[in-house]
């Protein structure tokens, strides 16, 4: 049995007003859309959610925001992401958290410098051992310098129980099977094209990106996976490999992480801006329009129902 339910994670974007501060109003009507609207499982600081942008009072005001509009949207426990240089910043940072009510965190280790392999163990003792009554998953990304490895989540499993689960945004196939076999009780929650080759292999469950625009969508893809449906599952699957290149065929492919997830976002909240925080710059008005009109023309279904 697996730590964390197998569900669709979905992301939450910042909005930033032109003068750099948060858009608190929208930021809160976005997230209770998102939960609404079908993703009920919702994370805040990602890499799309830029969390290695924060301050420590920028990470406190959107942490108690996020948590506190989840629950009155009647959203699952609020995951807040945990990302710095500093070990000490993400430990001072869970603390605030557990402070204030937040006990499901997600984390990627510092990347200065690659951790070695004593170091990379070290990180993880000192959140989840530090923090036994948190929940925790482990962002693994090559933005760190290293990826955790499906024998070393199975040794980390066994040593730390409230790891719960992991999120992996390549498409390694052996990386991929790997997990499934090595630590099947980590929910190993996977993009969309990971998720095709993961779910014929366990229980893994969908880290949702390009998909996100139609979360009933996305649920259905989830379902095809998990039941087996071979010939749904791969119809779903060959849509968003369009949708994918809809996305990237507008904007390119030189922006950071969440200047393609506001664009997706954009599609339901109209009114969302583009923009990321300094010195990262984003796609524009024109490219989000070649996009959507990409989606109107070849992936209708994919477009957000009609309010």
């Amino acid at each position: 049995m697996s730590r964390f339910p197998r569900t669709v994670l979905g992301t939450v974007c910042l909005p930033w007003a032109e003068d750099g501060s948060l858009d608190e109003a929208l930021f809160r009507r976005t997230i209770t859309n998102l939960v609404k609207g079908g993703l009920p499982d919702l994370y805040v600081f990602g890499t799309a959610g830029e969390g290695y942008a924060m301050t420590d009072t920028m990470f406190r005001r959107v942490a108690l925001v996020f948590s506190e509009t989840m629950r009155e949207a009647g959203g699952s426990a609020p995951m807040v992401g945990l990302v710095s240089q500093s070990l000490a910043t993400l430990i001072e940072r869970a603390e605030f958290g557990l402070a204030n009510g937040i006990n499901t965190f997600q984390f990627s280790l510092p990347n200065w410098a690659v951790t070695s392999d004593v170091e990379m163990k070290r990180v993880f003792a000192e959140l989840c051992g530090r923090f036994p009554e948190a929940k925790f998953l482990h962002y693994n990304l090559m933005r760190s310098g290293r990826l955790v490895s499906p024998a070393h989540y199975a040794e980390l499993a066994d040593r730390h129980p409230n790891l719960v689960a992991t999120k992996y945004g390549g498409g390694d196939p052996f990386m991929i099977s790997g997990l499934m076999k090595h630590a099947p009780q980590l929910r190993h929650f996977l993009t969309e094209q990971g998720y095709y080759l993961g779910a014929p292999l366990g229980e893994c469950a969908l880290l949702t990106s390009i998909s996100s625009s139609n979360p009933a969508r996305a649920h259905e893809y989830l379902r095809a996976g998990a039941s087996g449906d071979a010939v749904r599952f791969t119809q779903l699957y060959r849509e968003l490999s369009g949708v994918l290149h809809a996305l990237l065929d507008a904007t390119g492919t030189s922006f950071a992480d969440g200047a393609y997830d506001k664009a997706i976002h954009r599609l339901t909240e109209p009114d969302f801006p583009l923009r990321l925080l300094p010195p990262y710059e984003t796609t524009t008005e024109a490219a989000f329009e070649r996009y959507r009109d990409t989606l109107a023309a070849k992936f209708p279904d994919w477009l957000p129902p009609r309010r």
